[in-house]
């Protein structure tokens, strides 16, 4: 799979929104990423492994290279500190974040991308709306 900057990312993202006012493709990238099966979180006193450690640092890394981009747009405080919790916990205690602006959903299209060109799973990331 060819790796893309997080440059490329957001203009990719940004053509998209323009083209097809955005709508269709953060219902269809939402829709993959809320429709994955839940995965039980790991026990407390269960570390993670080093691939584990590993995806949480590069997601931490493309939050905080994404986030200056969106959040002016009006991500709200909620998710912001949801994947603060996320990364804090090690990307493993199963966060429920759910985006509810468009610039979430913006940052959350965004990471999605970025994590499975890094090689995680869908099931990886803190997506959920219950």
């Amino acid at each position: 799979m060819p790796k893309i900057s997080i440059s490329e990312l957001m203009n990719f993202l940004r053509c998209i929104s323009r083209e097809y006012n955005g709508q269709i493709l953060r219902s269809c990238l939402l829709a993959v990423v809320l429709s994955a099966p839940a995965v039980p979180s790991l026990a407390q006193d269960t570390v993670p492994d080093a691939w584990t450690r590993e995806k949480c640092v590069r997601y931490e890394r493309a939050f905080r290279q994404l986030l200056p981009s969106v959040a002016p747009k009006g991500v709200t405080d909620s998710f912001i500190k949801g994947n603060e919790s996320f990364i804090a916990a090690g990307c493993s205690d199963g966060a429920d974040v759910c985006p509810k602006s468009p610039a979430d959903f913006e940052l959350a299209n965004a990471l999605t991308i970025a994590a499975m060109n890094f090689g995680t799973a869908s099931t990886f990331l803190p997506f959920v709306c219950r």
